[in-house]
């Protein structure tokens, strides 16, 4: 029993925005993430002290000076963050970014609906939408 010829496919990367609907629990998050990295950071401030400190890394110097410097701004960072996280209003949409999605094409797809842009909607976490936004190309 044959189910005829197998169509050929492939599976490609396109970019998709994750968008978030404020609310007290988001801001809560926010904040949250930004302690984390701000914890981070400072580990990762000690860290290179240690390595800078050792006579052996000479080698390493500008690297590891360029790497402090990356996260002293971080740490600097911290205020207007917070001060940001703050002014957020609730029920405003906040643009979290970009991430990687993935999808299949094969014969006879449109290529430019499969690989235009697609917007996640999330409140506190859970996706309300998922939206194709739509290429001109149609």
């Amino acid at each position: 029993m044959s189910l005829g010829p197998k169509k050929s496919q492939v599976t490609l990367k396109r970019r998709v925005t994750i968008k978030a609907v404020v609310t007290d629990k988001f801001k809560e998050y926010l904040n949250l993430e930004l302690t984390e990295n701000v914890r981070v950071s400072g580990l990762r401030i000690q860290e290179i002290n240690q390595l800078l400190a050792d006579p052996k890394n000479t080698m390493l110097v500008q690297q590891l000076t360029a790497e402090k410097e990356q996260a002293l701004l971080s740490l600097e960072n911290e205020a207007a963050q917070k001060k940001m996280i703050a002014e957020l209003e609730n029920d405003t949409i906040f643009n979290q970014g970009a991430i990687d999605g993935f999808v299949s094409v094969s014969v006879g797809d449109n290529l430019y609906e499969k690989l235009g842009g697609m917007e996640i909607m999330v409140k506190d976490g859970i996706v309300e939408k998922v939206t194709p936004v739509t290429s001109p190309l149609k």
